[in-house]
């Protein structure tokens, strides 16, 4: 997973499901969202590759706008239905260096995000909407790979259809894993095919 799909699209996107189908014109991708997703990228796999330094904050402010059909076929994967148009989602990503390289080196370790606010633009209807999410999600790692994830989402702020479905959704993720297996191995394809790749210029 590259960082235009981190956090099962920020964790929260996937969630936000509905039985409507969306009539909106398509969002325009940003300029320079490409190009600041690769530079998010390439900083996250320098840490994750050299292991350091250890102290200070990895952060990174994340931006990334869905098509519709992306959206549907990733849901689809875990059993849902994306009833919405396109999507855009912005987040400022921040965790201790520190954290980050004691996973990947301890033999068991749980990493514990503090929690983010992501906000999002989704098409509904004739208008997009606009979203907010609070979440705290959290993994556990063995031998410096990813074994479960959880969204851990706390709050969303937003219209009352997508409210009750996000909860709803998020708890079924983190009880029963609706989306884990490809959350779990698109990160570890990250950190230990896309980064070696990526700190070598590759």
């Amino acid at each position: 997973m590259t960082l235009k799909s981190i956090g099962a699209r920020f964790f929260v996107v996937g969630l936000l499901v509905a039985a409507s189908v969306s009539t909106a014109a398509a969002l325009e991708v940003p300029k320079g969202e490409k190009e600041a997703l690769k530079a998010c990228e390439r900083r996250l796999c320098d840490l994750v590759t050299k292991k350091a330094p250890a102290n200070g904050d990895f952060t990174c402010g994340l931006s990334k706008t869905w098509a519709k059909a992306d959206l549907k076929q990733g849901s689809a994967s875990g059993k849902l239905s994306w009833g919405f148009g396109d999507a855009r989602c912005s987040v400022d990503v921040k965790l201790a260096r520190a954290t980050i390289v004691a996973a990947l080196k301890d033999q068991k370790a749980t990493v514990e995000f503090p929690a983010h606010t992501v906000t999002c633009l989704i098409e509904r209807d004739t208008k997009p909407d606009n979203v907010t999410a609070v979440l705290a999600p959290k993994a556990q790692l063995e031998d410096g790979r990813v074994k479960r994830v959880w969204v851990n989402l706390k709050s969303v702020e937003g219209p009352s259809t997508i409210k009750g479905l996000a909860f709803a959704a998020a708890k079924l993720e983190d009880n029963l894993g609706l989306f884990r297996k490809p959350l779990v191995k698109a990160i570890n394809k990250l950190l230990h095919e896309t980064c070696p790749r990526v700190a070598t210029g590759g």
